[in-house]
């Protein structure tokens, strides 16, 4: 006698986690003046283009990339004053950081971090079965709370785990000089993000058994487009985290096109303090106009609080084709924008629209 299975969907194996998850999501817009995903307004330079083309065409495309990915980590390596043991490479720095929250942070492992933040950081740990716990920043002051992260890491009783972004994404606030410092005195191990040092005054950390720095090609480097991320850490983290991440996430176009940046970073140096000069004129103008707040930031976009609702803002601002990240959401965000810093050009179409948009507000 035949025993009949009763038939099930497939969202009932969904585990229930992920159910009650919502999907990371960007709404999408079209507009002239695209300030909403902290890219680089600087395409990487046509050249480079042909010099990257040239090389990919030389390369076999019936093979794999090169499984150890020797020349580009031993090109970072050389960058930063590192071994290439001390480097991973991945498609974006968000799959590197999915593979080092995969190693760490499992089930019964508590998670700290600033918040507001990479919403990122706390679906992650969600997926990987670890307790994702946020504390408050102070907008007003940019500085990330590192007193509190102690505190109640101190509390938990178990070995903490800190990540933390550096410049903050989407504050722009930094780590105070010796906070990085204290979180690895407490015995913690500290994932820290630096998709946006470039544009900061902090130094690149010196390396530690209980530190793993996360960066990307995507803002500094203007190839957001081929997804070029690095992960820094010891020998002997990078083998334990390599365990988790998928093997040849990277393609030769981008293997090649991350060695021609490395080889012109001089070069591509010269926008990252365009962008930097841009930002200061912004922040200093935005901070001239009433009913505007900006937070303090070293990275390459800005976030500011609007005096009443900032939605009429953001829909005028879409409506002149000028595009802006609306972080009202997040929270202790309310009623802010983030604006990514554009060409001069840009930013000058950027701050009149504003400027206009608050006029017909208030009229």
């Amino acid at each position: 006698m035949s025993v009949t299975t009763p038939s099930r969907s497939a969202l009932e194996f969904v585990r229930i986690a992920i159910r009650e998850m919502q999907a990371y999501a960007l709404e999408s817009r079209t507009g002239s003046d695209k300030l909403d995903q902290n890219e680089s307004p600087f395409d990487f330079p046509d050249d480079l283009k042909r010099e990257v083309v040239s090389r990919v065409e030389a390369r076999p495309w019936n093979r794999y990339p090169d499984f150890e990915l020797a020349r580009l980590r031993t090109a970072i390596a050389g960058a930063h004053g590192l071994e290439a043991d001390n480097i991973l490479v991945g498609n974006g720095s968000n799959e590197l950081l999915l593979a080092a929250i995969g190693t760490f942070a499992g089930a019964g492992a508590t998670v700290l971090y600033p918040s507001p933040t990479f919403p990122l950081y706390e679906k992650l740990v969600h997926i990987f079965g670890g307790t994702p716990v946020g504390v408050p920043l102070d907008p007003s002051t940019g500085l990330l709370p590192v007193d509190r992260m102690l505190e109640l890491a101190s509390e938990s009783g178990n070995p903490p785990i800190f990540v933390v972004c550096s410049p903050n994404n989407p504050t722009g606030g930094v780590l105070a000089p010796g906070d990085l410092e204290r979180l690895l005195e407490s015995g913690g191990l500290v994932l820290l993000d630096r998709a946006y040092g470039e544009f900061s005054s902090s130094p690149v950390p010196p390396m530690h058994d209980r530190l793993v720095v996360l960066s990307t090609f995507s803002k500094a480097m203007g190839l957001a487009g081929l997804r070029i991320g690095l992960l820094a850490s010891t020998g002997e983290i990078c083998r334990e985290i390599r365990k988790v991440k998928l093997p040849y996430s990277l393609n030769i176009f981008s293997e090649e096109a991350a060695i021609v940046a490395l080889e012109q970073q001089e070069r591509l140096a010269r926008h990252i303090a365009t962008i930097v000069g841009e930002r200061e004129r912004v922040r200093a103008y935005l901070l001239s106009l009433s009913g505007i707040e900006p937070f303090p930031s070293e990275a390459n976009f800005i976030a500011f609080r609007v005096d009443g609702s900032s939605s009429k803002i953001f829909e005028r601002l879409a409506l002149n084709g000028i595009l802006v990240r609306d972080v009202g959401r997040y929270p202790l965000l309310e009623n802010v924008l983030r604006v990514s810093i554009g060409t001069p050009a840009q930013n000058d179409r950027f701050l009149e629209c504003l400027e206009e948009s608050l006029k017909v507000r208030q009229a």
